[in-house]
């Protein structure tokens, strides 16, 4: 924010040079970023009037002029095409060097003589685009006098590079308030006084907010009969000097109390606002208009409008519409100032790619409870430079008045935290400076906050304030004392980080994706219309249609990474993420937030494996089953199940107790076409939550066995609908617990076996804790499981 040196003493008296008050600001937390001297370069540059204007001898194009400097009159050769007697502009006497690096000598033009030169604004740095002629100058000022000082163009600006919790700094008062509080000297505010003597404002328009919520107070006045003009020279300048162009006397004082207050306002043509009123809303959806930079906007039903009784007319907060600017031909104006939500400006404005000095204020926050001091200074100011007539009273819709938040605050706890030893004296001093309305209640204060420092919610920012006004620099260097705590992972850090050393440990890469995707990709997995996934959060500022939506599942995201690697020609691929998804929440700005952890597998096909149309399934199944063992899940299950994007017939549901864990499946073959995947292309997708929640990090330690194990092989031949899970639960419950671990070693299916049919082997090995096994026991065992499998599935011992 640009800030003016002169512009602020008219609010406070101080005596600090430029540099002086720049350091200041920046100790009391206003970071002064640069100084930028007005006048450097124009100090010998005076105001001069053109007495005579005559022909050039030897040139048709040149005047040859008498100029007035005050206590010499000098002649100067002239090109430019507005030179005329009586007119006043600055000069540059012999001896002069302007800012664009040109030194004024005496010189002989054409064969006339010339000293000085009558100087144009661009010649001055006071334009980037060539002038068309030379500067003219108001009538009233003195000749003689210094073009600098007679044009309030000696001024400092300071670039200052504020934090968003110096909202209320964003004006010139805001910043005169902290200088008032350096010096204890009394900031002295615009009275703005207004004599009202038009109609009652309620006949002549009427307000109606929809939305409270987004505006929560507008303040409207009408004045009757202004004449629309250029600014008065001084109010130019001021303007200029905070980095704002100069439109008119009535846009120009709404910018004018914009930097004084803080207060963003708009004047709208009040004859051009359909049945003369207002209507604040929110816009419908696809609704457009064309806004002062005439560019048309689309809006959305998340933006609030200002509305006349037909259409838009200003985007709220953001920027006004080009039907209802203030022209030359305005006569009648209504002046809005009001407030609005800081989270609809801000989305509304990044929507739009469109950010002004206005939506930066109300993105921030402004002060609610000044709006109607903001807006009687802009009807003064119109009073005064534009004439006309104010209708009596403000249509002031402000239906819940905020009061000043009150805190609590102990000097002990300001001095424990500060490391000083200040007075409640000494505290409640600063406080009142910094317009704190502060009541002693002993070994308390009771603090009531003005509404202008939104950023002070707690005693933190109190002590915080004290600090800072009582001078970090003084705050004496203390060592910290308390007790250190060793730090301990939290249980879900404890295991995703088991997580992603187990499965890099078995093989697998993490990847990292974006979070941002788009609707096109759920048409690539197959995913149903009506799939709770295709229910997602739009991002108001995509950075492509591919990347216009928050992700719900990982899986499209894998198949890119699968996809990219075929490119590179590698085909053996085996990775996974745990990321995070997102889904909408009803009445909830924001939506929720779930992790997901999934995997893929990708291996080139080869004539050698044990069974190759399950063994890239099996594999992974393995390295999940890994997993579960290194987080100590053994309540599990691998149950059939169906999903659009696997293939059917090889994917399984997975439990973990009672709950839905996930999936893990073959990718479907249109899949593996669409993303030119190799065939046969495994992945798994589990709910985090679900996995910490089953997952212990104790580690058990068990006894190593004191007696020998007996292994066995059974081969099987069961029906295809019968599952493997199917045949370990009935081997584990007829071996109880001398069954010390099964493993299957090998599925068949082929033109060995009879139709609809598939065999299963598995090694089975059994351990007594208490003694030897003997074979009639290992015998007499298998020969029970035999039986109850044939009992159960039907299944066939293949010897």
């Amino acid at each position: 924010m640009k800030v003016s040196y002169n512009w602020l003493q008219d609010y406070i008296d101080f005596d600090y040079t430029p540099e002086e008050l720049a350091s200041k600001l920046t100790m009391a937390g206003l970071e002064v970023d640069g100084i930028e001297y007005q006048a450097e370069g124009l100090e010998d540059i005076i105001i001069g009037e053109i007495l005579e204007v005559n022909d050039h001898e030897n040139a048709d194009k040149l005047s040859l002029c008498l100029v007035d400097l005050g206590d010499i009159k000098e002649e100067i050769v002239c090109g430019a095409p507005n030179v005329e007697v009586g007119a006043k502009s600055p000069v540059a006497p012999v001896g002069t060097k302007l800012p664009t690096g040109m030194e004024i000598k005496e010189a002989e033009i054409r064969g006339v003589k010339s000293r000085g030169m009558l100087c144009s604004s661009d010649e001055l740095g006071l334009q980037e685009e060539r002038a068309d002629g030379i500067m003219i100058l108001d009538s009233g000022l003195e000749v003689g006098s210094n073009f600098t000082e007679a044009l309030g163009l000696d001024d400092v600006i300071f670039e200052l590079d504020l934090t968003p919790n110096y909202a209320d700094c964003l004006s010139m008062i805001g910043v005169a308030r902290e200088v008032a509080v350096m010096t204890g000297n009394e900031l002295q505010l615009p009275e703005a006084e207004i004599a009202e003597k038009g109609p009652e404002v309620t006949e002549l328009t009427s307000i109606q907010v929809e939305d409270e919520e987004l505006c929560p107070r507008y303040t409207a006045r009408v004045i009757k009969d202004v004449e629309v003009k250029e600014s008065p020279l001084w109010l130019q300048q001021r303007l200029k000097a905070v980095g704002i162009r100069p439109i008119n006397n009535i846009v120009d004082i709404t910018n004018y109390v914009l930097m004084e207050f803080g207060q963003p306002l708009h004047a709208f043509d009040y004859d051009v606002l359909t049945e003369n009123r207002i209507v604040v809303r929110r816009a419908e959806d696809g609704e457009k208009m064309v806004t002062l930079d005439e560019e048309e906007r689309e809006l959305d039903d998340d933006m609030l409008v200002i509305a006349d009784a037909k259409e838009p007319v200003c985007i709220a907060g953001v920027m006004g519409g080009s039907d209802s600017e203030v022209t030359e031909e305005t006569t009648d104006v209504l002046l809005e100032a009001a407030n609005f939500s800081p989270a609809s400006i801000r989305q509304t404005a990044k929507k739009l790619g469109l950010h002004s000095e206005s939506s930066h204020r109300f993105e921030r926050g402004v002060d609610i409870n000044g709006t109607d001091l903001a807006s009687r200074r802009a009807v003064e100011l119109i009073l005064d430079l534009a004439g006309g007539e104010v209708a009596q009273g403000a249509i002031d819709k402000y239906p819940d008045p905020v009061k000043p938040l009150e805190l609590e605050l102990k000097v002990e706890r300001v001095n424990n935290l500060l490391g000083t030893e200040l007075t409640k004296e000494q505290i409640i001093e600063i406080l009142v400076k910094l317009e704190f309305e502060v009541i002693d209640q002993g070994s308390k204060l009771k603090v009531k906050v003005p509404t202008f420092r939104g950023d002070v919610s707690r005693g933190a920012d109190l002590i915080e304030e004290i600090a800072r006004i009582y001078g970090y620099n003084e705050v004496e260097a203390t060592i910290s004392s308390g007790s250190i705590l060793q730090g301990k992972r939290t249980q879900q850090q404890s295991i995703k980080k088991k997580t992603l050393d187990t499965l890099t440990g078995l093989g697998l890469y993490e990847v990292s994706t974006f979070s941002f995707t788009s609707q096109q990709v759920f048409d690539r997995i197959n995913l149903p219309a009506d799939s709770k996934l295709r229910e997602t959060v739009k991002l108001a500022n995509p950075l492509s249609s591919e990347h216009e939506i928050l992700r719900t599942t990982l899986i499209p995201n894998l198949l890119e990474v699968l996809a990219e690697n075929i490119n590179q020609n590698i085909e053996e691929v085996e990775i996974f993420e745990l990321g995070r998804v997102f889904t909408p929440q009803e009445e909830k700005e924001l939506p929720k937030e779930r992790e997901l952890l999934s995997g893929a597998l990708m291996q080139k096909e080869e004539e050698d494996i044990w069974n190759l149309d399950a063994a890239n399934f099996f594999t992974l199944k393995g390295k999940l089953e890994e997993y579960f063992a290194a987080l100590n899940i053994t309540d599990y299950e691998f149950i059939s199940s169906q999903a659009a994007t696997f293939h059917p017939g090889r994917t399984a549901e997975i439990r973990i107790g009672e709950k839905k864990a996930g999936i893990i499946g073959e990718l479907h073959p249109d899949i593996v076409e669409e993303y030119e995947l190799v065939p046969r292309t495994v992945l798994f997708e589990l709910k985090f939550e679900v996995i910490v929640e089953a997952a212990s990090d104790e580690v058990v330690y068990t006894e190593l066995p004191k007696y020998p194990a007996s292994t066995r092989d059974i081969a099987l031949v069961v029906d295809q609908k019968v599952t493997a899970n199917e045949i370990e639960e009935i081997i584990r419950k007829v071996a109880g617990e001398l069954l010390e671990k099964i493993e299957l070693f090998d599925l068949y299916q082929g033109e060995q076996l009879k139709a609809g049919t598939k065999s299963l082997a598995y090694s089975l090995t059994y351990r007594a804790v208490d003694r030897t096994l003997t074979d009639n026991e290992v015998n007499k065992l298998q020969s029970e499981i035999e039986s109850e499998l044939n009992q159960e599935v039907g299944a066939e011992i293949r010897q």
